[in-house]
């Protein structure tokens, strides 16, 4: 199932930061604590804005839905972003809850590189 096509309603930018000489991965500079969460509300389109400032690849994951590239494409939970480059994904806020975001090279989400998306009332 594709997408509709969809002005976004929110766009949450997540910087992906770090490096393997430190081992201080992140987003947005800030490594994973499960107080901090990123807002989405039922029924949103939420465009998330992977920028990938690292000289790594990370293949980013998505709990609890699954997202398109803007404009169409096959729904998937798991894209990779190159080192250097920037990913735009949309997904509907569809399943509320708490949901990880996070590099799915383990080691990399295991020093941080992971954050929450909560929905809002």
């Amino acid at each position: 199932m594709a997408l509709k096509d969809r002005r976004p309603d929110r766009t949450v930018t997540l910087r992906l930061t770090g490096s393997m000489s430190k081992y201080d991965w992140a987003i947005n500079g800030r490594r994973y604590a499960p107080s901090h969460r990123y807002p989405v509300r039922a029924g949103e389109r939420v465009r998330l804005v992977f920028v990938n400032d690292t000289t790594m690849w990370h293949p980013m994951h998505l709990h609890g839905h699954t997202f398109a590239l803007p404009g169409g494409g096959p729904r998937k939970d798991t894209a990779v972003v190159l080192p250097g480059k920037r990913l735009e994904v949309d997904f509907d806020a569809d399943n509320p809850g708490l949901w990880m975001v996070h590099c799915h090279n383990v080691y990399h989400a295991e020093s941080g590189m992971m954050t929450v998306l909560g929905y809002r009332r």
